[in-house]
């Protein structure tokens, strides 16, 4: 392990006094885990004291249904304690409507700034301690007037001890092609569940969207390099589909609680990128075709976003998705080839970015795409010589190779692709992989 991480729980002395016992570093207290606001009864609807139902509102089969009788008037959610104004707030709930909007907002006095969440897919709120601006004492579920639907287990946040706008984080990179984004798998909402995410929403794991094409995705209220509550589907790119993000931050965020901080994921996948692609090439000083993203300064911008923030964050380490778009056919091992570039851009990232340990996806077992010339296979191998354990002379220190599952792919050996469980699977083994790096 690298000394920033070693200095974080052990300090730098002076000589102690002759006869004296060497002063013992200062203890780091960790990270609570900032609450639910609503205890799990309530959270669930078996105990409704704190509601008002408005006469539009009642519970059927443990969910809080609107039953339009009185049409537009909110269910009111009473708080056990007012709200800090200043502190970033969030509201998770399960929704399913089938007709009309729903705002979730904390309230009384004044109202927080809310989207009309019209979808299966819209389940989440985030005020941003900008917009909190009152000492709220209730949160309102207002429908429209057409609204139909329903709400269970909503949970609301203080995450003013973990927002990295004000709280130093641990930093983690999440990038490369498709892989690694929210590009592909199938789109929540109607091809997969919102129940389709399998690591719990967390508040101390936040992240920053890339979102290169438009700066911004209503869906997931999200803006580019602007930081936000970590939750499926995460917006690296515009689109609602599963990413591995989440699942890879879930193996690392009592990590860094345990010592001390949040986890805050820079989100950096791009469709269709590589090292050698012409579409958004991650190699340094590469130039793409017109019109397309250098990734490596794109990564180099959010660092420095990250750094904008304030706070003294910390980058810990890197997980990649890189090769599938690569597969010239090449000698991949051939001197100045794929391996040596690989070699070449961790070294770079590792200069530029920060001195991490990584890990790598390799291109699926699966994956062996037209003409079926063995590319995929051969690709695959090559990317295995650079785990630090393989004993090729290439083999890079603190950097792990991680081969996905098979039975997950999306569909067939033409498409590097997974499903939603698939896109999780393989976070989860990254994040563990990341895990035994950082000890």
């Amino acid at each position: 392990m690298r000394e920033s991480l070693r200095s974080f729980s052990s300090a730098r002395f002076g000589r102690p006094r002759r006869g004296s016992a060497p002063v013992p570093p200062p203890a780091v207290d960790p990270l609570a885990t900032p609450p639910n606001l609503f205890t799990t009864a309530q959270s669930a609807f078996t105990d409704t004291a704190h509601i008002d139902f408005r006469g539009n509102w009642e519970v059927q089969s443990g969910r809080l249904v609107c039953t339009g009788a009185d049409a537009g008037q909110a269910a009111r959610l009473s708080l056990a304690e007012a709200m800090t104004p200043g502190h970033a707030l969030f509201i998770h709930a399960d929704h399913q409507p089938t007709a009309g909007a729903l705002r979730m907002r904390f309230a009384s006095p004044g109202l927080s700034p809310s989207r009309q969440l019209t979808d299966t897919h819209m389940d989440f709120e985030y005020i941003t301690s900008g917009d909190s601006a009152y000492a709220a004492t209730r949160i309102d579920l207002q429908p429209t007037t057409d609204y139909a639907g329903s709400v269970d287990d909503i949970q609301a946040y203080d995450l003013s001890t973990v927002d990295p706008n004000d709280v130093p984080c641990y930093v983690l990179l999440v990038g490369g092609d498709s892989n690694s984004a929210n590009a592909t798998s199938q789109r929540f909402g109607d091809e997969i569940p919102m129940s389709a995410r399998e690591t719990p929403f967390d508040p101390a794991i936040w992240y920053l969207p890339l979102l290169l094409a438009t700066g911004n995705y209503p869906t997931t209220d999200s803006t580019r390099h602007v930081p936000q509550p970590c939750i499926e589907p995460v917006a690296a790119v515009e689109a609602r589909r599963m990413s591995p993000v989440h699942a890879v931050a879930g193996e690392l965020v009592e990590w860094c609680k345990a010592r001390g901080r949040p986890l805050l994921v820079m989100a950096l996948g791009d469709p269709g990128s590589g090292l050698q692609g012409s579409k958004g090439v991650w190699t340094k000083g590469l130039t793409p075709d017109p019109g397309q993203p250098q990734m490596f300064d794109e990564m180099l911008a959010m660092k420095a976003a990250v750094e904008a923030l304030g706070p003294a964050h910390e980058i810990i380490g890197a997980v990649w998705s890189m090769g599938a778009n690569d597969l010239t056919g090449a000698g991949y091992t051939a001197p100045g080839q794929w391996v040596d570039q690989m070699v070449d851009f961790v070294a770079d990232v590792r200069a530029d970015l920060a001195d991490v340990p990584m890990v790598l996806w390799s291109v699926g077992q699966h994956y062996e795409p037209s003409p079926y010339d063995g590319r995929g296979a051969a690709m695959l191998a090559a990317q295995l010589l650079l785990d630090k354990d393989s004993g090729d002379a290439r083999a890079i220190e603190r950097f792990r190779v991680v081969t996905p599952e098979t039975g997950n792919e999306l569909s067939n050996a033409d498409d590097p692709h997974y499903d939603a469980h698939g896109m999780q699977q393989n976070g989860r083994d990254a994040g563990q992989a990341l895990l035994s790096l950082l000890g």
